[in-house]
């Protein structure tokens, strides 16, 4: 029973977020190297996307920029983490108990998505599984750096410490816009779905799930529950 309780408060840590992620971000980046060989046209990840237009638009291009980005987030939280509380011991079996629970986890919203609608990803008709898995794994990096730690953070921090709102609304309306805004994300720009109010309600749906996942369990066990969700979509 100590054991449980000790794992269930290391594995939200940054320190074992930063080590649980690591081997997808690696993973994504170099797969989309072997496709790619550019860093502005190819395959990517929406949300990859996202970050590689908002600094072109300052003229900052580097094909391995986001993923170091994200890296240098992750480190950061972890030296102020580790500041504050101290470094957790490093335990592997941890690991093992992290993607049981991913699993686990990735089961439940598959069942709550297939029970209120289509499936959370969408397949286009053009790329194949291989492409597929590859686009999996750069949604459990980006998309839920993006979306739950960036956004959940940035809302939370102006809505508790700006505005000065109570820290149990300030979190209830942090998740909720960080979930409008996933939904939304899907319909932009040219390679965005058209806009379907049943996908919307389900992606909203899964929004709100995920950055519940990452309030109470951290990055790394919402990153990987999202990208083992998707390759069961893409498999089964």
């Amino acid at each position: 029973m100590d054991l449980l309780k000790v794992y269930w408060r290391y594995s939200k840590s940054p320190f074992y977020s930063l080590l649980f992620t690591l081997p997808m971000l690696i993973s994504y980046e170099v797969l989309i190297f072997s496709y790619n060989h550019s860093d502005i046209i190819g395959l990517r990840n929406g949300a990859d996307i996202l970050f590689r237009q908002f600094f072109g638009m300052f003229n900052i291009y580097g094909f391995y920029l986001v993923g170091f980005l994200v890296l240098s987030a992750l480190l950061i939280a972890y030296y102020f983490n580790n500041r504050r509380e101290g470094n957790p011991e490093f335990r592997f079996q941890f690991f093992i108990l992290m993607i049981l629970e991913s699993l686990l986890f990735a089961l439940l919203m598959y069942v709550i998505v297939d029970k209120i609608g289509d499936a959370l990803l969408s397949v286009p008709t053009d790329q194949g599984k291989k492409e597929l898995i590859v686009l999996a794994l750069g949604a459990g990096v980006y998309e839920e750096f993006i979306f739950r730690v960036v956004l959940i953070s940035g809302f939370t921090f102006f809505l508790k410490d700006i505005l000065r709102l109570r820290a149990v609304t300030s979190m209830v309306v942090a998740i909720s816009a960080a979930a409008l805004i996933f939904s939304l994300f899907h319909y932009l720009g040219s390679l965005g779905d058209v806009f379907d109010i049943q996908t919307f309600l389900v992606r909203f749906v899964a929004g709100i799930f995920l950055s519940l996942l990452y309030v109470l369990r951290g990055y790394g066990i919402a990153a990987y529950t999202h990208m083992i969700y998707d390759f069961i979509v893409i498999l089964f």
